[in-house]
């Protein structure tokens, strides 16, 4: 499994200008890419979408293509006209104003539209180089991600794990505590014909007990709890993306754990059900960032 979180990069030649290719990401429920282009770039925004989409299935992806003059064009040239004319205009004044010698490149350099930018153009022709490094940069960032999923299905069997072993103890307790309600049951009805001077029916006291230990009985819940549990350790051992699915297991785990202590006449089956939310609880936290 993948966690959401990822980064990569990588940088593009091409004639003109560097490419730097940017692409991050973060949890999200579902997916959404955002891409940031130079004007020049905007042709390519589908078609990096497009990319992004095949790459990964949920989190929040950032995008971002930046241009930058190479090594061969330093994005400044000469005006040498406008040097030129600047050169002669000065040596003129100089005569006229008895100052000798004439301008230096220093003094040139200076003047307005000597230096001019020179335009970084990225042509449709880099179209395809550019896609390329933005396939390489996703294979960072999935790679990344993969890395970081690595981990948290650590942390996830750990958590898995515990819950097992809360699992087995609320069986056991809720084993005990229908022994119990039928011990206190049984007690209370003979209290009770006591009270009263009538005599018990023996088959009337076994529907009553089994009536109570009906409404009591969580055994169908636990069954589902571990089932739940099978379920989501085998999960986690894949490399398909099984967030979503992971966070649905979690509802019905919580589902279940509420309903054992709702049902729960007894403490330690209470607590029991308390600590498993605890648990509980943490994998949705890490669930919340798998992909």
């Amino acid at each position: 499994m993948r966690s959401m979180t990822g980064f990569g990069s990588v940088q593009i030649p091409t004639r003109h200008a560097q490419i730097r290719i940017e692409v991050s990401s973060v949890n999200k429920r579902g997916l959404e890419v955002i891409v940031f282009t130079p004007g020049e770039l905007t042709r390519l925004e589908r078609q990096v979408r497009e990319e992004v989409a095949e790459a990964v299935a949920r989190g929040k992806v950032t995008v971002a293509l930046q241009m930058e003059p190479s090594r061969l064009s330093h994005g400044r040239s000469l005006d040498l006209q406008k040097a030129a004319a600047y050169a002669g205009t000065l040596r003129t004044a100089g005569k006229k104003l008895g100052v000798s010698g004439g301008p230096s490149w220093s003094d040139l350099l200076g003047l307005p539209g000597v230096v001019v930018s020179t335009q970084v153009t990225v042509t449709p022709a880099d179209d395809r180089k550019i896609l390329s490094g933005v396939r390489g940069a996703l294979r960072k960032m999935v790679e990344s991600r993969e890395r970081e999923g690595r981990h948290m299905v650590q942390v996830l069997r750990a958590h898995l794990k515990k819950m097992e072993g809360v699992r087995g103890k609320m069986e056991k307790s809720a084993g005990a505590m229908r022994r119990k309600q039928g011990e206190r049951l049984c007690a209370r009805l003979r209290e009770l014909a006591g009270e009263a001077g009538v005599a018990l029916e023996p088959d009337r006291v076994v529907r009553e007990m089994a009536s109570a230990a009906d409404r009591g009985d969580v055994t169908e819940e636990i069954n589902r709890i571990r089932a739940h549990l099978v379920e989501a350790n085998g999960l986690v051992s894949t490399k398909a993306p099984g967030g979503r699915t992971l966070e649905f297991l979690i509802q019905e785990l919580q589902r279940e754990v509420n309903t054992v202590g709702s049902k729960s006449g007894e403490l330690d089956l209470t607590r029991l059900a308390i600590v498993f939310k605890s648990e509980l609880e943490k994998l949705r936290e890490q669930a919340a960032n798998l992909e």
